[in-house]
């Protein structure tokens, strides 16, 4: 168990009191001056301390709260820190006699954060929680029991201007008010085959212009008024490139011709084209990756990705029809912008736990969330106006070798384009020089999830073209001479072939999903989900399952990314950008994984 943290700390405040009286002028003209961070905001670190001193009755144009950050790493750390309290910006500087320490006058809302805090109690009582799940990147470290902040001591800091130490865990909500099923990770028969907005050619049952259809979501993103394409041509010319070569930062990505046969040659055409009517994908599941979102404190804020998962059905040529092992995600970037707007959106999704899963109101529901992402024109910055951020799949249906593949829209072509996949190095540089060379110099950053695989690393091809999964063995992740198992090991979380294979699976369970962690579904049933996902538990009940280090043993981490993602979601939603909220969103890390 971890141990507890006071919530009121008062040392150094009289000195600090008298500092702000004697110099006030000078300090609140120093930290009210734009600075530009010099580090990018995604590499902050969490800080370790935040200290907050309520100063409401001291009049100070600029806030009504002295904020002290303290950290651990100066080396990531810049000169001067720009944040953002829901519509307003300050900025922190570096204290000279305590260099990893930050302070600067900010705005925040006490009257809601008092609010804020007996809300949290009634919750957690009402629950009948105890602690919350402390997750660091997507590994589970252990159990956090919940601390009270005392509504009489924030009073008593208030009334008197003492510093209040914001431990991490008095800004944890309960996570039982959240339900994956309906607000997460949506597979429900009762959705994801709604007559009226799906559309299953096996047995033709559904509307094939219904929103969730593989037609529609597709013609939204070729834009044929905006882009002149056929939505079409636009699918056609997408599957048509697993018939040639590819060549990618120098590494081949040989044809996989079996596209045609399993996909192409049985479609129905209408004049020679692809009836989009009668497409060959089934939808999967609807997931919310709000827990993509950036940091809205450090000024990239983003509302993380929402997905549309489909699993490709093999339309024999005797008539017949059956599954295959291919599945197609749709991840679209979320175009809202903003600390309010992006904890307003996460609230649509938890307000989905008032419905009843696959009712009318609760599809309606849910089809006014992902319009806002899967519209044509959601995006109109974007290429085609589209909202997507990538396609990927995941198969061996076309080739006995599972491969995946990653795809995007470029400024310049309107068609969906084959890129290297993220995070992943060519699978030949597995166990060598060049990555272990890469792994050493970035040990920090990778330990911190905060690391984005180069295209080229000392000068030579890095980045992967496609991706391949040769093996769901323990010993098929990446691993290179000499290098620290915990930046191994979070690195090769970080791939995809390693997050499908053997860094995340749980192999002493033979049924657990191989290489893919939403499983393709006969027309009737649910999909299966990997333990990675709800791990011994399930869907509406998400753990945990303990994952032996596949090269050492040891340690024993635990995975359990939907327990994690139900956690995020009760904090996004639990409080207020300019209150609570701002302190919560000091301590998010954004994932830099793209799984």
């Amino acid at each position: 168990m971890f141990t507890t943290v006071r919530s009121v700390v008062r040392p150094r405040f009289r000195l600090q009191r008298a500092l702000l009286a004697g110099f006030g002028l000078c300090l609140c003209l120093l930290l009210s001056a734009a600075a530009a961070a010099d580090k990018p905001p995604s590499e902050l670190p969490a800080p370790a301390l935040i200290e907050l001193t309520p100063m409401e009755r001291d009049g100070h144009p600029e806030g009504n709260a002295l904020l002290r950050l303290g950290f651990e790493q100066r080396e990531l750390l810049p000169d001067s820190i720009e944040l953002d309290v829901d519509t307003q910006r300050f900025v922190l500087k570096r204290d000279e006699r305590e260099p990893l320490t930050f302070v600067g006058i900010i705005k925040l809302d006490f009257d809601r954060f008092a609010d804020e805090i007996e809300r949290r109690e009634a919750l957690i009582r009402e629950s009948g929680e105890r602690s919350a799940p402390l997750f660091e990147g997507r590994e589970m470290l252990g159990e956090k029991e919940f601390q009270r902040l005392d509504p009489r001591e924030l009073k008593l800091a208030r009334l008197e201007s003492l510093p209040l130490r914001i431990p991490r865990d008095v800004l944890l909500m309960p996570l039982s008010f959240v339900d994956p099923a309906r607000e997460l990770m949506i597979t429900s028969t009762a959705v994801v085959n709604d007559p009226t907005r799906t559309f299953d050619i096996c047995g033709n049952s559904g509307n094939p212009n219904g929103a969730w259809t593989f037609k529609t979501l597709m013609s939204n993103m070729a834009n044929t008024p905006l882009t002149g394409v056929d939505p079409a041509d636009f699918v056609e010319r997408w599957l048509r490139s697993w018939q040639v070569n590819h060549t990618l930062n120098s590494f081949a990505v040989p044809a996989r011709g079996n596209i045609g046969p399993l996909v192409l040659n049985s479609w129905p055409r209408i004049n020679g084209k692809l009836d989009l009517n009668r497409s060959p994908f089934r939808l999967l599941a609807i997931v919310n990756r709000v827990d993509l979102r950036g940091n809205s404190v450090y000024g990239a804020s983003s509302a993380g990705e929402g997905r549309f998962v489909f699993g490709v059905v093999n339309r024999n040529l005797n008539g017949g029809c059956s599954t295959t092992p291919f599945t197609v995600i749709l991840e679209y970037g979320v175009p809202v912008r903003g600390c309010s707007a992006v904890r307003s959106y996460g609230q649509q999704w938890a307000d989905l736990g008032g419905l009843v899963l696959g009712s009318a109101a609760y599809n309606a529901a849910l089809q006014s969330i992902t319009d806002q992402f899967t519209s044509a024109n959601a995006a109109p910055n974007k290429p085609n106006g589209s909202a997507i951020n990538q396609v990927r799949t995941n198969e061996n249906a076309l080739n006995p070798l599972w491969e995946l593949r990653e795809f995007v829209l470029q400024q310049g072509s309107p068609l969906l384009r084959i890129v290297s996949t993220q995070q992943t190095p060519h699978h030949t540089l597995n166990n060598g020089g060049l990555l272990a060379n890469y792994i050493t110099t970035n040990a920090a950053a990778i330990v911190a999830d905060a690391h984005t695989v180069p295209p080229l690393w000392l000068g030579q091809p890095f980045l992967s073209g496609s991706n391949f999964n040769f093996s769901v063995a323990n010993g098929a992740v990446w691993n290179a001479p000499g290098v620290a198992n915990q930046p191994r090991h979070k690195f090769s979380l970080a791939t995809c072939n390693a997050c499908h294979g053997g860094e995340a699976r749980d192999s002493s369970v033979p049924a657990d999903l191989p290489f893919v962690h939403i499983g393709v579904r006969q027309a009737a049933a649910t999909s299966a989900l990997s333990r990675f996902l709800v791990g011994t538990g399930s869907l509406s009940a998400p753990s945990t399952f303990n994952k032996p280090d596949p090269i050492n043993l040891a340690p024993v981490r635990q995975f359990g990314d939907l327990l994690r993602r139900q956690q995020d979601l009760a904090n996004l939603t639990g409080m207020d950008c300019s209150s609570g909220g701002f302190l919560q969103d000091l301590r998010f890390e954004p994932l830099r994984m793209v799984h």
